[in-house]
């Protein structure tokens, strides 16, 4: 596509999002604040209104690339896997694909439903996750936002027949393990799948059926690789994009290297999770963390019971770590203003503090309204009460909507890098990123 079609079509503009907000001056600065020095009032956001920001990683020079979907022309619903990269400050990196954005479209010209999962490599090049109506496929980018042609064919891999999700909902993720092999989760029926890619981008054959494997239950939301090679899949009703939070349980489920079920883990290899097992991080000392929604508050009939965040921790072998919140779990809820809300992203602190983002709303006459939400919790399972208020932030932006947070990183400073998506009507959308004070 020439660089003058994408930049006709694609306008990505800083915006200030929060109705009324003012920045404060960095004397009074205070964890959870949006960071003033960060796009304008702390937000960078697009305007295409066709555009979603689901995946988010921080380059070892701070630049931060986000994975999501937008136009390939001024028509809708022609779509690509897009990726943009950020300066430190918030803006366009115009070294990273045309004016900063990189919209990819697969050999096999399939259609694009867009990028819902990313890593970074060690050498900088970035590895995402496809997603096309055809199935799910791999990407990998150089640094500088082309495709980097050495991997898979043309730089995509093969697809995979698995029925995925839409521009709205998206039921797969991929982590990267130490030796460079790519595993993604992928489905919204049964059969969901786990695969794993070789770092040339072929399926590797000691892994499942010729580098594939069934999943335990179908809906994965996200994986990630334990430092013994074993791999952990979440599955559940929520994930982000998903139309309202659901108070559903979820499972976390332990695979083998070679992608067997690992009955060590759990019960037979399975562990139930209260909140609906949206997102999954992994702590240094191999203890295992799950966020999504679940019930926060019982409200007197007819009004439906609150929705808040969940989070559950587990010890390695799958039991639940009882020193965590309460018995394990810790639930926080939004309150009056919010009480449709729940956790779709998960990053750790260096000192240990969980940051959980998602989505903070309220449904009225059958419209879900909401905005970004964030809580801090320390250590052992409490709001971190120097966050935000009471550890909580809501952030609304000015598109009105369902707006909900899909990824969230930690910069090596310690602030909070969120990226999301605000949908304002029916399937046109903004994709976000708002970076956060941490102390």
């Amino acid at each position: 596509m020439q660089a003058s079609r994408i930049l006709q079509s694609i306008s990505l503009v800083t915006v200030v999002l929060m109705a009324g907000f003012s920045v404060a001056p960095q004397a009074q600065a205070q964890a959870g604040q949006l960071d003033p020095t960060f796009g304008t009032g702390g937000i960078f956001g697009t305007t295409t209104g066709k555009s979603a920001a689901n995946a988010v990683a921080i380059q070892t020079d701070g630049k931060i690339v986000v994975a999501g979907v937008g136009l390939t022309n001024s028509q809708p619903p022609n779509l690509a896997d897009t990726l943009f990269r950020l300066n430190t400050n918030g803006t366009l990196d115009t070294t990273f694909g045309t004016a900063g954005m990189a919209n990819l479209v697969s050999p096999s010209n399939a259609q694009a439903l867009g990028f819902c999962g990313e890593a970074i490599q060690s050498d900088g090049k970035i590895v995402a996750v496809a997603e096309t109506y055809n199935g799910l496929m791999v990407a990998r980018v150089e640094t500088n936002g082309s495709l980097d042609t050495s991997f898979g064919s043309g730089g995509f891999t093969a697809t995979l027949p698995v029925i995925v999700g839409g521009f709205t909902s998206f039921p797969s993720n991929m982590a990267l393990q130490s030796d460079g092999k790519i595993v993604v989760v992928a489905g919204q029926l049964n059969p969901s799948v786990i695969a794993r890619f070789d770092s040339d981008g072929q399926l590797d054959t000691t892994f499942g059926t010729a580098g594939v494997a069934n999943l335990a239950f179908p809906n994965p939301t996200q994986v990630a690789v334990q430092s013994d090679g074993r791999i952990l899949v979440t599955s559940g009703a929520d994930g982000a994009g998903a139309p309202v939070p659901s108070q559903q349980a979820g499972t976390i489920v332990r695979y083998k290297p070679n992608g067997a079920v690992d009955p060590t883990f759990g019960s037979a290899g399975i562990a139930a999770c209260l909140p609906s097992a949206s997102a999954l991080i992994v702590q240094p000392d191999g203890k295992i963390v799950v966020a999504g929604g679940t019930t926060s508050k019982l409200n007197a009939p007819p009004a439906a019971s609150d929705t808040g965040f969940g989070l559950v921790r587990y010890n390695t072998n799958g039991t639940m770590d009882k020193t965590f919140g309460t018995k394990g779990v810790a639930i926080s809820d939004f309150g009056a203003a919010a009480p449709d809300s729940a956790g779709f992203a998960l990053a750790l602190q260096s000192n240990g503090d969980i940051v959980a983002a998602g989505t903070a709303g309220i449904i009225t006459s059958g419209v879900f309204t909401s905005s970004f939400g964030l809580a801090r919790y320390t250590s052992v399972g409490v709001l971190d009460p120097t966050f935000g208020t009471g550890g909580e932030v809501i952030t609304p932006l000015g598109t009105g909507g369902a707006s909900s947070v899909s990824a969230v990183a930690i910069q090596s400073d310690g602030k909070i890098v969120s990226a999301g998506t605000s949908v304002f009507h029916i399937e046109f959308s903004n994709a976000y990123v708002a970076r956060y004070l941490s102390q």
